[in-house]
């Protein structure tokens, strides 16, 4: 059981920088996650930052781990992954976060570096 536990994680980290040769199409599909169980404050406004993430690669290993890294310590609305020219590769990784109060961008972009991404900017929208 172990075993399969660690050849699944490291088959999902391999699957994360490996390239495809598919002739790059236009996907629509956007990956928005809502987060209600954050009460809004009412004097509190949505604001929206675009995160952009670069050795962000994959929307099924790459993009869960940003999501969760952005979620843990801040009052997170939704999280919406940019359109992508494929759907099984990232070449735009770019986030758009809404949050109410405060983001902490340090502490953010130092977990997002620590999980092994390799840089962080953010721009207010």
């Amino acid at each position: 059981m172990r075993y399969a536990l660690i050849i699944g994680l490291l088959l999902s980290v391999v699957g994360c920088n490996s390239e495809t040769t598919a002739t790059p199409t236009k996907s629509n599909r956007r990956v928005v996650r809502a987060f209600p169980d954050h009460a809004p404050a009412e004097s509190s406004e949505i604001k929206t930052v675009s995160v952009k993430v670069m050795g962000m690669m994959c929307p099924q290993g790459c993009y869960p781990q940003v999501e969760s890294i952005i979620t843990k310590n801040n009052k997170i609305e939704s999280i919406e992954l940019t359109p992508q020219l494929k759907s099984d590769a990232i070449d735009n990784p770019v986030v758009l976060v809404k949050y109410r109060g405060e983001l902490d961008k340090e502490a953010t972009t130092k977990a997002i570096i620590e999980a092994g991404f390799e840089s962080v900017e953010y721009t207010d929208l």
